[in-house]
């Protein structure tokens, strides 16, 4: 049941109004009374035992984060028979499927590849805590840029920490279609591939405008199209990225977000030649012709060029 606004958790955290809703949850923007600030609240419905002593198992690793492409978490806890609770930074901005919807077609590339770039920098970041932590839900609607243009990894939850001894639970299991890989799907293990697959498809809709298809269905007839027949404009090096991120195969795929970083061209403007101005060339008079010039100005006037 959403919660209403208004509502007072844990005596500190008044909630202003709900952000998203998920199948084991959802999350709401919300006041800190105590610090006066606001802050985001992600709440997970799962009340068993042993998913509470999960939830605060893993509340702590991701309290001891800090990347400044992610959001800090800054409290846990829960509430019997209701739920379990993570307090995050409230990031301001619009997220990435906002500025689709608005646009209403692909966004500029060189704008999506920085903000990229810097998802992978905090990808590597998770990825390489020990043990290692999947995000899990990458997607456009869960990378938000700031009004200062930096690129922030939302919607952090419970379910992150990769065992690979054991298979993702239910409450992380949970799909987006077109941007959550096959192994998500069934009772394959999830890992820092899965990430990857689902950072590939954000890249593909928003240089495109398109969600690409979902990943079981191409399991059967792989219907992809690819990205530069849709988008001219995307450059092959860019294309071949998305496309090898996009395997369905996780050995196939980059095996570590810092290779996409890596292989990722930020576009530049062409560099403006100026032309070279050369001083007029004036006819001297027979006096002038007769007359030295003056040292260190050769005669035929100043040569040089316009910076």
């Amino acid at each position: 049941m959403a919660l209403d606004t208004g509502k007072i958790l844990h005596n500190r955290y008044r909630i202003v109004k709900k952000l998203a809703q998920g199948g084991f949850g959802a999350i709401y923007r919300a006041w800190d009374i105590n610090l006066k600030h606001p802050c985001a609240i992600k709440e997970n419905l799962e009340t068993s035992p042993a998913a509470q002593q999960q939830f605060i198992r893993e509340a702590r690793v991701l309290a001891n984060l800090s990347h400044p492409n992610l959001p800090r978490v800054t409290d846990y806890f829960a509430i019997q028979a209701q739920g379990q609770y993570l307090v995050m930074d409230y990031i301001e901005g619009e997220d990435l499927q906002e500025k689709l919807d608005r646009s209403a077609g692909p966004l500029p590339i060189a704008q999506v590849l920085d903000w990229i770039n810097q998802i992978c920098d905090a990808l590597t970041y998770l990825h390489g805590q020990n043990p290692a932590i999947i995000h899990r839900d990458i997607k456009p609607a869960n990378i938000k840029i700031t009004p200062a243009g930096q690129a922030m990894l939302v919607d952090f939850g419970i379910s992150k920490v990769y065992e690979p001894h054991l298979q993702t639970t239910r409450g992380a299991r949970a799909v987006t279609p077109g941007f959550s890989p096959v192994e998500q799907y069934g009772q394959s293990t999830t890992d820092a591939r899965s990430d990857i697959y689902a950072l590939g498809a954000t890249l593909y809709a928003v240089l495109t405008g398109n969600v690409p298809p979902e990943s079981i269905q191409r399991v059967v007839d792989d219907t992809l199209v690819p990205p530069q027949s849709i988008n001219t404009h995307i450059t092959p090096a860019t294309a071949s990225v998305i496309m090898s991120a996009m395997q369905l195969e996780p050995q196939n795929r980059f095996q570590r977000a810092a290779e996409i970083n890596a292989s990722l061209t930020v576009p530049t403007a062409p560099a403006v030649v100026m032309p070279t101005a050369r001083a007029p060339v004036i006819q001297p008079s027979v006096v002038e012709q007769t007359a030295p010039a003056p040292r260190g100005i050769p005669p035929w006037g100043w040569i040089g060029a316009v910076t």
